[in-house]
This record gives structure tokens, sequence and C-alpha cells, in this order.
């Protein structure tokens, strides 16, 4: 029986990190090394990095800034015309914005793994790196 589970579990996870499509935040297994998985990718409740670590040269304007253009702006963007619900405030076109949220932003990219809510969504690799910048002081 419990090999059974570790190997639905190890087919989850390879199944949703190919950043395709997520669904409900409900589903969650856990994989065979206990790592929580959440809507197809691994959640990161811990820190991954610290401030000073090497993040192979991640800041905002080389990583994080080009991750939110990519996935978040279409709705948490100061010209959206179409938000699908992002509240008024939550712009990630707007460092200042994203520099205010990011212990929610962290939350919703790297724990529970929710947004976006509609692909296309990030890969899991996207996901960590995200959370690693955040940890790492968000430089």
């Amino acid at each position: 029986m419990i090999g059974i589970a570790v190997a639905a579990s190890a087919i989850a996870l390879a199944a949703g990190c190919g950043g395709s499509s997520n669904p409900a935040p409900a589903d969650m297994s856990m994989a065979a090394d206990m790592t929580l998985i959440i809507n197809g990718c691994p959640s990161y409740p811990d820190p991954v990095a610290k401030a000073g670590d090497n993040i192979g040269g991640d800041t905002y304007n080389s990583y994080a800034k080009g991750f939110f253009a990519m996935w978040c702006t279409r709705c948490h963007s100061t010209t959206a015309t179409n938000r699908q619900g992002a509240p008024a405030g939550y712009n990630w076109d707007d460092e200042a914005s994203v520099r205010a949220h990011l212990a929610m932003i962290r939350n919703a990219v790297g724990v529970q793994n929710f947004m976006p809510f509609t692909p296309p969504n990030p890969a899991c690799d996207e996901r960590r790196r995200l959370v690693r910048w955040i940890d790492a002081a968000a430089p």
C-alpha cells in the first residue's frame, strides 16, 4: 500500500512540473522524500536562501522583474484593464508594490502555489527561483 502511494506521488510530481496548468489549490500529495507537493510543485514553507547567499546574480532587475512580467502582470498591473479580481494596489509592474508584498507573493507562488490562477503558469524551478530571490532579501 505504501508503495502505491509513493509511486502515485512520484507520478504527480513529475507530471506537475511542466508549468502548463494547475489544479485547484486543495490538490496536495506527499512525495517519497516528504516534500509537500501542491498543485504539482514542491511547497517551500521554509527558507531556501538567506540574505547574502550567492543566488547566481538574480536581482529585481535581472530576474524578478521579468518573472512578474511573464507570469503576473496580466492581472497585477497598473495598466491591466481586466484584473481578473486582483486587488487594486497589488501591481507587480511597480517595484515598490512588489517589495511591499514580498511575504504574500512568496506564499502565493512558492508555498501554496496557487498563483497565477489560470494558465500559463511558471514551471516548478521558476517558482523556486523566485522564492530563493525573496528569501535572499530580494536584492
